[in-house]
């Protein structure tokens, strides 16, 4: 028999090695997900590294071993994984795709290695496995908050290369272990049915965690309701059952009482997503249409869903410790797995497919306006297996998780707390500004005409404007495709403005939002009539020396349709000192052209239109437009490589 000590110094080296893997886990799927992605955003020939999606299918090739894999293999295959981590950061978008695939590939080989050597003691056990997802979440959930709604690894690679450092130093102490097997304690006969369920539950705990809560932002993108609150209610909640974890209260929970929890938490979800979802009419009579404005009231599921989602780690521990109890064999896991990882790649899928369906033939409209459901089935996916865990397997606790790993997890969430309420953009408004300077800029989802993330990279172009008013358009933030980013949040802090973004991501609309030095009053997101793909505009006020200016942000849909720019000018018909920004799709010799200025002035038209050397101005899709009378002193597009779009900066005379 080992040693007390011996068994708790093991335990902590496991349990941060399991928080280290479920962490680089989220990280490489979130990096892998945005590439293929990219690519598609891009408009490319389908390149030959989108094959990496077959990575996902991975544990196929447990199928070629009879014998169970050590505990070795897992540890070296994680260290492995931790390495490309570290690697495709540095990639070109291809690059990053085949690393951050090939890395996805092997942890789904690592999960079920792990699993067909865990036990209900040493060397490792599901509590300290369930302890490490609870750290990861925390982890996650700092570094998203520190990186201003995106993983600060991203935007500081030392930060990602010290954590997989701190993994494979772990993992090299771990293989130098002497781990003695513990006899089989085998009780039911492993069966393939219960091996496939459970293993689905596994990754249907990741997979839940990934939808809507390593990144807080996602349930405030989903809501409008405030980040800061969001963070606080899932660090109260989290930190609850990370001290339930150090004792035997977490024991206690009956199977009944299991199964209520589970059930609000869906509802919760589902409630959360219908309530803040907007029922788009069939006839173009209906449009424009507002996004309603929900009462404090109305976002109760939300905090009810937040205050239950410590339930995602529960079944996770009670998950695991089946498979102690059933003891699958290789072959079983290799095949429960390769379903549950099929899964996972359908959910993530569909969760795109609610914003992008226009562009899926055949099956793409199905997922318009049903982003609910894809929630409920990603839920589902953890919860039915519960079915298969017919007693607790909950082992009692180790020391180690009271001393380290509960002031770990707590710790982190009051960082990002905190992080999130000293990092709130408080503007200092030029009370009499000699010019009002507006920009309008399609920023390609984030990304340059490579397809690499260059949230900084367009912040800095966008600073160097120097703008008071800033209308983006293709901002999309909160969704798979963008890694969970949120680059509205990122822009705001960087230029420490005001920011509304409109569409709720709930809505399956493409992103737009408004950024100002100066106070938003009354912002709205409105809807126009969409055959296609959803679109919308957002409205607001601010006030400028004494005046008040009327500001519309709008991206149209493809091809600029007429009856989508008639909303839009029915919508500022009669309002004063209009301010109309966007990508607006159609060219100046186009009929819409034509219609808007009836009523309004193109700016650049306004300022003698300047030419642009690279730019036809017969082809200029990007426009602001005011109202007649205004005086525009100049306008300038630029052209840059951090979007397939120029921006437009235009200076108004306040």
């Amino acid at each position: 028999m080992e040693s007390t000590a011996a068994l708790s110094n093991r335990s902590w080296k496991f349990t941060l090695f399991f928080s280290l893997t479920f962490l680089i886990f989220f990280q490489l799927t979130s990096d892998f997900i945005e590439s293929i992605y990219t690519f598609g955003l891009l408009g490319t020939n389908i390149p030959p590294e989108i094959v990496s999606i077959v990575l996902f299918f991975s544990p196929l090739v447990l199928l070629l071993f009879r014998q169970r894999l050590p505990l070795r293999a897992a540890l070296v295959l994680g260290g492995v994984a931790a390495l490309l981590r570290g690697l495709e950061l540095v990639l070109d978008p291809g690059g990053k795709m085949l690393a951050s695939g090939l890395g996805v590939g092997i942890l789904l080989v690592t999960f079920p290695i792990l699993l067909s050597n865990l036990t209900r003691k040493a060397p490792a056990s599901t509590l300290e496995m369930g302890t490490g997802l609870a750290s990861a979440l925390a982890i996650s959930v700092l570094l998203r908050t520190l990186g201003t709604g995106s993983d600060i690894s991203l935007l500081l690679p030392w930060i990602s290369w010290l954590l997989c450092a701190v993994l494979i130093g772990l993992a090299v102490l771990l293989l130098r272990e002497n781990f003695t097997p513990e006899p089989e304690e085998e009780t039911v006969k492993p069966r393939f049915c219960p091996a496939a369920a459970l293993s689905s539950g596994f990754l249907g705990a990741l997979l839940i965690l990934y939808f809507a809560f390593i990144s807080p932002t996602v349930l405030s993108r989903w809501s409008s309701v405030d980040y800061r609150l969001i963070l606080l209610t899932l660090g109260v909640a989290w930190s609850i059952f990370a001290a339930l974890l150090t004792g035997d209260r977490i024991r206690q929970i009956s199977r009944p009482l299991l199964a209520v929890w589970n059930v609000l938490f869906l509802l919760a979800g589902t409630a959360a997503i219908l309530i803040n979802q907007v029922r788009f009419p069939a006839e173009a009579g209906g449009f424009p249409l507002y996004q309603p404005d929900l009462s404090w009231a109305a976002q109760i599921p939300i905090f009810i869903l937040l205050l239950l989602s410590p339930v995602i780690g529960m079944d996770f521990i009670l998950l695991t410790g089946e498979f102690t109890r059933r003891r699958p064999t290789t072959r079983q896991l290799g095949g429960g797995f390769t379903i549950a990882a099929l899964v996972f790649l359908i959910v993530v899928l569909a969760q795109v497919f609610t914003t992008v369906y226009d562009y899926i033939p055949v099956v793409g409209p199905w997922f318009r306006d049903r982003f609910w459901l894809v929630f409920l089935f990603a839920g589902l996916t953890l919860t039915v297996p519960l079915f298969w865990a017919r007693q607790r397997t909950i082992p009692g606790p180790q020391p180690v998780l009271r001393q380290l790993f509960f002031p770990l997890v707590l710790s982190a969430l009051v960082v990002s707390v905190v992080s999130a309420v000293i990092t709130e953009p408080r503007p200092e408004v030029n009370r009499k500004p000699a010019t009002l300077r507006v920009v309008t800029y399609n920023i390609q989802q984030g990304y340059d005409q490579v397809g690499k993330r260059a949230y900084q990279q367009q912040l800095d172009v966008i600073r160097s404007l120097q703008p008071d008013l800033l209308g983006l358009q293709e901002s999309d933030v909160a969704r798979f495709s963008g890694g969970n980013g949120d680059v509205v949040r990122t822009f705001a802090e960087g230029l420490n403005m005001y920011a509304y973004y409109g569409p709720k991501t709930v809505t399956g609309t493409f992103g737009i939002a408004l950024l100002s030095r100066y106070p938003l009053e009354n912002p709205q997101t409105f809807f126009m009539y969409s055959v296609g793909e959803q679109t919308g505009a957002i409205s607001a006020q601010v006030t400028v020396n004494g005046v008040s200016y009327h500001v519309l942000v709008t991206h149209l849909g493809n091809g600029g349709p007429i009856i989508q720019q008639q909303q839009v000018l029915d919508e500022l018909a009669g309002k004063q000192n209009i301010i109309a920004m966007g990508d607006f799709n159609f060219r100046p010799s186009t009929e819409q052209y034509a219609l808007t200025t009836r009523t309004l002035d193109s700016a650049w038209v306004l300022a003698g239109s300047p030419l642009t050397a690279g730019l036809d101005p017969e082809r200029l899709i990007d426009h602001i437009f005011v109202s007649p009378g205004t005086e525009v002193k100049s306008a300038e597009y630029i052209v840059s490589s951090v979007s397939d779009h120029p921006g437009l900066l235009v200076e108004i005379s306040p």
